[in-house]
């Protein structure tokens, strides 16, 4: 969970300035730890995989974690996209808008809050 905070506050610092396909990356990155502390917390092993929605799919089966699985879905997909131009689009650094780094660094900061209540995680 120390990670997973560590990279929602540099998605939160890349939001500031202007860097929204790194604020998007890192937002990816920190619901991913928290998803896989959770997973780790509650079933005791190392899980593998970026998909937010798989982790996430997995994490439902085995607790009461609710999250909002459209919002992870569109999250996931920063994990490639917001760092590679041939993954998607052209020029992430140009063309991952404002809205979307607000929406990602939102919804990773909702998995972590979720995440660390379920473990209960100060």
């Amino acid at each position: 969970m120390h990670e997973a905070r560590a990279d929602l506050r540099h998605a939160k610092k890349s939001l500031e300035m202007g860097d929204y396909n790194w604020a998007c990356f890192a937002a990816q990155q920190a619901a991913e730890e928290a998803l896989k502390a959770y997973l780790l917390h509650v079933m005791g092993e190392y899980a593998r995989g970026h998909d937010l929605v798989a982790l996430y799919k997995r994490a439902v089966r085995e607790g009461g974690l609710v999250l909002n699985e459209a919002a992870l879905s569109r999250l996931s997909v920063y994990y490639t996209i917001a760092r590679y131009p041939n993954a998607g689009i052209e020029r992430p650094s140009e063309e991952i808008t404002e809205e979307q780094a607000i929406e990602a660094v939102s919804t990773s900061e909702v998995v972590i809050n979720e995440v660390s209540k379920a473990v209960r995680d100060p």
